[in-house]
């Protein structure tokens, strides 16, 4: 441990100087010293963690949400991002997709939202403000639900696609979950002390920082002993990147000089990357296939000034929301907070706790605000609220994939379903249709079933022996190559 230096590109030499002035590399300090360092961190980490009352609260909200969306316009929508991943903040937001035919999709949003306009003008026993719609080339609707923020957007695959992968990635890192107390930390400096994260305001996305921070993982795993070692490995490494040269992905650095063609060029490190690459081959097998047909005809990777490539998708650029101004600003934080948290780090041990607290005042000063307006008045009840299990199941968002891919008709290969995952009731409540269940799977075919798509059914069977059957014939499809849209 003691020789450890995260591999970087290049290192500016005022980055150098600083390090340089303390004694040794804050990574290497004794074990029982970093215990305490993380325990400070964990503390900070399950106190704006998920809990058992914000989980209740947001699935109540988008419960609404799609009640309204099926009453009023038969449409199916389907959570993706940082809740049902479990790694939001105490102020974040719902994301949302609906499923609608395609070339419907500004028709949908503007009806959504008059649709909403009408129930914030009216008490229907919940509480919605603040309806606005972004009328871009990609309409989202914005509104107030019961004081939590909630994001709609229409035809979004992608978004489900990419919290299936990162939910599969993580229960293969394991350790803990520190992949998801790694975001849950890294979000929060981001958030509430730097001021760096929110794609809408031309800043970082909260897919490319999850991007980032598996990028660290990956490389530097055996050196991480939890959350905050991968929060200063991820300020050291990232202040002193040298964005003009590379961008980042998964396994390594991308060459920027030799783009369109992707070439990554692995870091001089000891260790192997923790995630092999038939994990992630499988990952894009699995979930890749709605991002393709969507992809834009000519579609190719973009150059920003950060540049971080989409682990589902060679031709994304998760870095596009990041302006030119906010480039510089962004390397400004990363560098103070590099610097302040190395003095921290080598404090001494009776003041390291303080120093780690004072790093996050501000998210902890957001959390006790919160408090005051919600949690307080939830105990008044006599209730008591528990950090959430942060384990994800993302049954429900495969089954929002595969069912975009299917409402869409995109004609593709019906992709390998991961292990252990079963249709459950939203899939077949939306596939059945008098006794058979379409499947609409292009090229794949069904052994001993003439009409490639539908599986006939009995119409006596129960739910439950749908489903069985479902999964039995699923593993019997044989994906052939074509060509994808």
């Amino acid at each position: 441990m003691s020789n450890f230096q995260p591999c970087l590109p290049t290192c500016s030499s005022s980055s150098a100087s600083s390090s340089s002035s303390y004694p040794q590399h804050p990574l290497s300090v004794e074990g029982e010293k970093w215990w305490m360092v993380e325990r400070t961190a964990n503390g900070i980490i399950s106190s704006i963690r998920p809990d058992t009352y914000s989980e209740k609260t947001r699935m109540t909200g988008f419960k609404i949400i799609e009640k309204l969306f099926l009453k009023h316009l038969g449409i199916k929508v389907f959570q993706y991002g940082s809740v049902p991943l479990k790694t939001y903040l105490p102020d974040g937001d719902i994301d949302m997709s609906a499923i609608t035919h395609r070339n419907t999709e500004d028709a949908v949003a503007n009806n959504f939202y008059q649709i909403l306009k009408a129930y914030e003008q009216n008490n229907c026993g919940f509480l919605i403000t603040d309806v606005t719609m972004i009328d871009a080339q990609v309409k989202v609707v914005k509104c107030i639900l019961d004081h939590i923020p909630v994001d709609i957007s229409f035809n979004k695959v992608g978004g489900l696609s990419s919290l299936c992968f990162l939910e599969m990635v993580s229960k293969d890192i394991r350790r803990g979950h520190l992949f998801k107390q790694s975001i849950i930390l890294i979000k929060a400096w981001c958030y509430y002390e730097s001021r760096i994260l929110g794609a809408s305001y031309g800043l970082i996305s909260t897919y490319a920082l999850e991007t980032m921070i598996l990028h660290i993982i990956n490389l530097f795993h055996s050196h991480l002993r939890g959350p905050l070692s991968v929060l200063y490995t991820f300020l050291e490494y990232y202040s002193s990147f040298d964005w003009e040269r590379f961008g980042i992905s998964l396994n390594g650095l991308i060459i920027l000089e030799a783009l369109p063609d992707v070439v990554v060029q692995r870091p001089q490190i000891e260790d192997d990357p923790l995630l092999g690459e038939d994990l992630i081959q499988r990952c894009k097998n699995y979930f890749s296939i709605p991002i393709r047909a969507v992809r834009a005809e000519g579609g190719q990777f973009k150059l920003k000034p950060i540049n971080i490539l989409d682990p589902l998708n060679d031709e994304n650029n998760l870095g596009r929301s990041i302006s030119l101004g906010n480039f510089y600003r962004i390397k400004s934080a990363l560098s103070y907070g590099y610097q302040k948290l190395t003095e921290v780090l080598m404090l001494q041990e009776s003041c390291i706790s303080d120093g780690i607290k004072k790093f996050f005042v501000n998210t902890i000063n957001r959390r006790r605000a919160l408090e005051m307006e919600n949690r307080v008045a939830a105990c008044t009840k006599g209730r008591y609220y528990k950090v959430a299990d942060l384990h994800g199941n993302c049954m429900s968002s495969f089954e929002g994939m595969i069912y975009g891919q299917y409402f869409l008709n995109y004609t593709l290969p019906f992709p390998r379903r991961p292990q252990n995952v079963r249709p459950g009731p939203a899939f077949l409540e939306n596939n059945v249709e008098g006794n058979s269940i379409h499947l609409d799977i292009g090229g794949a075919a069904v052994e001993n079933n003439d009409d490639r798509n539908k599986i006939n059914i009995d119409n006596e069977a129960s739910s439950s022996e749908i489903e069985e059957e479902l999964t039995s014939m699923l593993s019997y499809i044989t994906v052939t190559e074509k060509p994808c849209i």
